[in-house]
């Protein structure tokens, strides 16, 4: 199965939905809250927390991407990744290969966002702007992994279908549970400030990312039925495979997100607003948002995995 290959690319696909995810948190939900209702401290030290997450797994994206890569090229050239590097393979597969071309164009892309994240943000209206085009930039990084993937490798209409599908797919899944760690943070900053200010920006931030996470959760059901439908057909109700049973576990974990976020939706949100008990609904959020973010690491684990696999794989 090529073991290393996998682990980059759990590494990877995990690493560049953190990265969109938390820049889509900041457009879409941060900063309008902040925007409504100011704290000063409080919004600074989330920007600099966000921002430490955006840099990390942006680093942690382009060096698995690099390990991507190299194993890749190994792979193909039948050497060992030293060999791969010293004799150029790399170099062949990253010039000559649809697969070095989509890298080349993730690379482009990775580079234009740092330079636009390093960029002075002292007019809000720039800053806007900018906030927007680097969301679209990470939503760009994780839908391409789409081309790195099972919808790669088919062809005409179904190809098309599939490939755009996959996209979407990465999108929505990235501005969920790539979206729940920087929410995560969020409420625990919130909960350690402790005052009515903070309470009423934990419930309008909550309540934005529930608007963000149904319309996402509606995309990966729509999407992954699709991409199920293009690569199994009608096997997808049969166990007998090792892809269709992996398959089945990552189903069983997403509804366990599900239901973690129905809860928090149904039950915990509403709390916020009671100034008696906001408290200790900020923390069980907090900790309801990192137990799915656990749930989504598992399934990213069984992704990276099923992308190595055959979908007829038998044991």
């Amino acid at each position: 199965m090529n073991e290393p290959l996998v682990v980059a690319r759990g590494f990877h696909l995990a690493s560049t939905l953190l990265l969109a995810g938390t820049l889509i948190f900041r457009c879409f939900v941060a900063t309008p809250v902040f925007r409504a209702k100011a704290a000063g401290a409080l919004e600074e030290g989330l920007r600099v927390a966000l921002m430490r997450v955006v840099w990390a797994a942006l680093a942690v994206a382009l060096l698995s991407g690099a390990a991507w890569l190299v194993l890749v090229a190994a792979e193909i050239g039948s050497v060992s990744v030293a060999d791969a590097v010293s004799q150029g393979v790399v170099g062949i597969v990253l010039t000559q290969t649809a697969f070095g071309d989509i890298w080349v164009r993730r690379l482009e892309m990775a580079l234009l966002l740092a330079v636009l994240l390093l960029l002075p943000n002292r007019h809000r209206g720039f800053a806007t702007v900018t906030e927007i085009i680097c969301a679209m930039l990470a939503a760009g990084l994780a839908a391409s992994l789409a081309w790195a993937g099972h919808a790669a490798a088919m062809e005409g209409l179904d190809g098309t279908i599939h490939l755009a599908s996959d996209a979407f797919h990465l999108v929505a899944a990235a501005a969920w549970l790539g979206a729940l760690w920087p929410l995560a943070i969020l409420l625990d900053r919130t909960h350690r400030a402790g005052h009515t200010v903070s309470a009423a920006i934990a419930y309008q931030a909550t309540r934005r990312f529930s608007i963000l996470g149904m319309m996402s959760v509606a995309a990966i059901l729509a999407t992954g039925v699709v991409n199920t439908y293009e690569i199994l057909g009608t096997s997808a109700f049969s166990i007998g495979s090792d892809y269709n049973r992996l398959l089945l576990a990552k189903i069983c974990l997403f509804i366990g997100m599900l239901a973690i976020a129905a809860f928090n939706r149904g039950r915990l949100t509403p709390r916020l607003s009671d100034e008696r008990d906001h408290r200790g609904a900020m923390q069980q959020l907090r900790w309801n948002s990192l137990a799915e973010v656990g749930l989504g690491l598992s399934i990213l684990a069984i992704v990276a995995v099923l992308g190595r696999i055959a979908p007829n794989a038998h044991n």
